[in-house]
């Protein structure tokens, strides 16, 4: 079985610069490591995790923690994660509800990113300590904590600024769950736009960011006694929803009402008729950038300056053109 020694001599470097090249370690001259991963391989070295990690304290895993999978928004940012892990050799662990704050608890992670609003605080912070965490969509303060957390609020506030300018007036809003930081965010934005046109709010109409709650929401809006003209739904899984329960009922969309979304995970999707108008973020390029800076952190000593923000586009489709 090859060892250490074996891959040190072949690469013509010393073993703990092997080590070194093998763990990752950022002070190896990248043509020395790329060398040295290619000898490992040739001779089919694989280094004892264990050992490794005993020696290093580190585990090589990046966590991932979610809130759910449903749906293509976490898909589409862990996508983008699994693509940077993977080209720093490092490995992705993804996990969601209770399991996620043992995993932190017990540092089975090297470095955490946190798209959960609901996940314990303070297991977040007694575990940044000591390793960086990104979170994802909320804002939390602490030592080696990154938020990145992009402007849902300024962004439904101009795509219903937008709305009312085209002449809706009368607006209802179809939550996510109410203890989501983004969802509080988005219907603050919403909630401004419309007392700034001097306008109030319908109805609010709880949801869960799943297609079925926006097609309850949509059978509750079917049975206004003074239907909408507009339904803004915090993302667009729900917004999916509350169009399938008008087209059942022959309500036209946008003839009658107009509906729009948040996350733009379905604007090149030809079948979804008439196209969902919605605030576009392209969540592979956030899980891409989120990955790269955690494992920057990672790998630095020191705090690292800086947060990450997504960057938002409206797009105006057929579901609100009149």
């Amino acid at each position: 079985m090859p060892t250490i020694k074996d891959v040190a001599r072949k690469a013509g470097v010393s073993v703990s610069t092997a080590s070194y090249a093998l763990n990752n370690v950022p002070l190896v001259n990248p043509e020395t490591r790329k060398r040295v991963m290619e000898v490992a391989e040739s001779i089919n070295y694989h280094p004892n995790a264990s050992a490794r990690n005993l020696k290093t304290k580190r585990t090589n895993n990046i966590g991932v923690f979610v809130y759910g999978f449903s749906g293509p928004v976490f898909s589409e940012i862990l996508e983008g994660i699994n693509k940077v892990v993977h080209a720093r050799h490092m490995n992705i662990l993804v996990s969601s509800g209770k399991s996620s704050s043992m995993m932190l608890k017990e540092k089975q992670v090297d470095a955490a990113i946190i798209f959960d609003s609901s996940f314990d605080k303070q297991v977040i912070v007694q575990y940044a300590k000591n390793s960086p965490v990104v979170v994802l969509d909320t804002f939390l303060k602490g030592k080696n904590i990154y938020p990145s957390v992009m402007d849902n609020d300024l962004l439904v506030h101009q795509l219903i600024r937008q709305m009312i300018n085209q002449g809706y007036q009368r607006f209802v809003y179809v939550s996510g769950p109410q203890e989501a930081f983004n969802n509080k965010e988005r219907y603050k934005g919403y909630l401004q736009a419309l007392a700034e046109a001097g306008l109030k709010s319908q109805q609010y109409f709880q949801g869960d960011f799943t297609t079925p709650s926006g097609y309850a929401a949509g059978k509750q809006i079917i049975s206004m006694k003074t239907r909408p003209d507009f339904v803004f739904c915090a993302n667009d899984e729900m917004a999916l929803g509350v169009m399938e329960a008008l087209r059942e009922a022959s309500i036209g969309v946008p003839e009658a009402i107009g509906v729009a979304g948040f996350d733009g995970s379905y604007l090149n999707n030809p079948y979804i008729r008439p196209s969902l108008t919605t605030i576009s973020i392209d969540h592979y390029a956030w899980g891409q950038t989120a990955a790269t800076f955690l494992i920057d952190a990672l790998q630095q000593s020191g705090e690292v300056k800086g947060v990450l923000k997504p960057i938002g586009k409206i797009m105006i489709k057929e579901s609100t053109q009149r």
